[in-house]
């Protein structure tokens, strides 16, 4: 007690502020975390726009080097099985499209991803002489698959959408074009790969369906 005989006045909060206190906090902790969630959504979305984006600078520059240096596009069977072959290489300089100078860039029969599929001889010297009317049959694919080792390599999955446009049917193609569908941020969006064929052996083209050697 005081000198005055009253018991002092306790300083504190009542329940009331307490209250009005705790449902502050609460509102504040609760803005708190949902911000973390929203950036860190916004960062797991960015940083998969970024892997997709360097992932399509990547196929852009590996597709646009190999066909742009290629010397034929041997066969169109993108309507049937999603594939295009093509020469990519005279290796010994014979004239002649061997069994490991040939790929076929493949899509799939719903256009879902882009893969390149290359053989290599079975044994030394087998690497044989093929024909552009040999490659046309679609079903030696299966002979070569069975024969020869072979290497997929998926440049891109999870498209949609594939599509291959020539300018020209094989063996006059001079031009390609691949398109695709990716989607970036729960939207599809369209890339494209336009390819000049800049080593184009059209020389060395007979007929549709042979070749020669001596191009003079």
């Amino acid at each position: 007690m005081n000198k005055c005989g009253k018991k002092p006045r306790l300083s504190g909060f009542s329940l009331v502020e307490l209250l009005m206190a705790l449902m502050v906090t609460g509102i504040i902790l609760t803005a708190v975390v949902t911000l973390a969630f929203a950036l860190n959504a916004a960062y797991d979305n960015t940083s998969d726009i970024s892997e997709k984006q360097a992932r399509i600078r990547y196929v852009t520059l590996n597709i646009s080097e190999l066909i742009g240096h290629s010397k034929l596009v041997c066969a169109d069977f993108t309507d049937l099985a999603g594939d295009l072959v093509i020469w990519r290489k005279d290796d010994n300089g014979d004239n002649k499209i061997n069994i490991s100078e040939i790929v076929y860039i493949e899509t799939g029969y719903d256009g879902s991803y882009l893969r390149l599929l290359q053989f290599y001889p079975a044994s030394q010297g087998e690497d044989v002489n093929i024909s552009l009317g040999w490659i046309q049959w679609w079903y030696y694919k299966n002979m070569l698959t069975y024969r020869y080792p072979k290497l997929r390599t998926t440049l891109l999955e999870t498209c949609e959408g594939m599509e291959i446009v020539l300018d020209k049917a094989p063996p006059y193609t001079t031009f390609v074009n691949i398109k695709f569908n990716i989607e970036e941020d729960s939207q599809l969006r369209t890339y494209q790969i336009g390819t000049q064929l800049r080593c184009w052996a059209g020389n060395l083209i007979g007929n549709p369906f042979t070749l020669v050697t001596d191009d003079d």
